[in-house]
């Protein structure tokens, strides 16, 4: 999908009718930027996670080197990863999360609804076109896709009302979330007064 194809289907700016701007980031630069991420070799380190957005042309937050303003277009820090110690003075990205819309004013969130819901099914057309199909999430107010990658890292885009964002976990933050949520379910069975 080209950009130009995108703007068919939703604009990435609009004003809005306060006067502010609500912009989408165009579904083959966020798509080109997921797949970056996610298709890293895992583990990946911090200083691995610098370098790739070094080459996508980001910049880091001069307070914290993990959050970053990408060339999206939507003029604000966006985007970011997760690290975690991973023993041996070591630490390991976890997660990488990616704003694929632009902060507005509550009283014109309304507006931008139409528009995100467009952008968040023309995305998940793309990813669904890269990966196979998803896994789509059971919330009420929360419309979100997984996809589990070969390698075992995720890819998951999610909107909330006219929010969409874009995570990747990365295979061993996946691992741990099955291992808490086997847990989880144990305790559960334990805990049944029918059994």
């Amino acid at each position: 999908m080209t950009d130009d194809t995108a703007d068919a289907v939703f604009p990435t700016e609009t004003v809005l009718s306060d006067g502010s701007v609500y912009r989408v980031v165009p579904v083959d630069t966020g798509v080109r930027a997921i797949r970056a991420w996610a298709e890293h070799p895992w583990p990946m380190s911090p200083a691995q996670a610098l370098a790739l957005r070094d080459r996508l042309g980001w910049t880091s937050s001069p307070t914290d080197e993990e959050m970053f303003t990408t060339d999206h277009g939507i003029g604000e820090k966006d985007a970011w990863f997760i690290a975690v110690e991973a023993g041996e003075d070591t630490r390991t990205v976890v997660s990488f999360r990616m704003s694929l819309t632009s902060r507005i004013p509550k009283d014109v969130m309304d507006e931008a609804v139409p528009i995100a819901e467009r952008a968040f099914d023309a995305y998940v057309e793309a990813l669904t076109a890269v990966y196979g199909q998803g896994t789509r999430g059971k919330r009420k107010q929360h419309a979100s896709v997984t996809w589990t990658l070969p390698s075992d890292a995720s890819v998951r885009i999610g909107t909330v009302g006219w929010v969409i964002g874009a995570d990747v976990d990365s295979p061993a933050s996946n691992e741990a979330a099955r291992g808490e949520a086997q847990y989880f379910d144990e305790i559960a069975d334990e805990n049944d007064p029918a059994r």
